[in-house]
């Protein structure tokens, strides 16, 4: 995928560590969906962070730096800051994000083989076809264009209770 890109060991572990900490203090809400029809909304557990958050975290250096690095993330206006808590249990559908370049960030400090806990990306053309799969690595920061059919595939219950992502949405 021309409009996706995949950076790890970029972030130093007392970094990871902070974002942990920041993640897991933070003050979770019901109600973020992965999608425009009514029928398919699902209470997810998300904390909007304020840009002043984002930038105490530590991590805004090594999110600018991948940036940096990608000749097609052209969007460097950061307009909101999303922590998403995800439950093994939690429903996730396809989804897009319009006009806009997207940060993940995996914030969880240790992720095993079997836990599952991926990162989806569909052919725009045919959503019955994966592109791509992230898996979930700590540390892990993918760049891409929120046009690109996405979703959060739920880790085992296996996993820790929560996969912690953070994701940065850039217009």
């Amino acid at each position: 995928m021309t409009h996706l890109s995949v950076f790890d060991n970029r972030v130093p572990y007392h970094i990871k560590e902070s974002m942990w900490d920041a993640c897991i203090n933070s003050h979770y809400k019901l109600g973020w969906v992965d999608t425009e029809q009514p029928e398919k909304y699902d209470l997810n557990a998300y904390s909007l962070w304020t840009l002043e958050e984002y930038k105490q975290s530590g991590l805004q250096q090594y999110i600018k730096d991948c940036m940096n690095d990608t000749d097609w993330f052209t969007n460097k206006k950061l307009i909101k800051v999303i922590c998403n808590l995800v439950r093994s249990n939690d429903v996730h559908y396809i989804h897009i994000h319009h006009n806009e370049q997207v940060a993940l960030y995996y914030v969880n400090l240790e992720w095993r083989d079997g836990w599952h806990g991926e990162t989806l990306f569909y052919n725009p053309d045919d959503l019955d076809e994966i592109v791509y799969t992230s898996l979930c690595v700590p540390g892990r920061i993918v760049l891409f264009d929120g046009s690109i059919p996405h979703a959060i595939r739920p880790q085992s219950v296996k996993a820790p209770k929560f996969r912690i992502t953070l994701s940065l949405f850039f217009e």
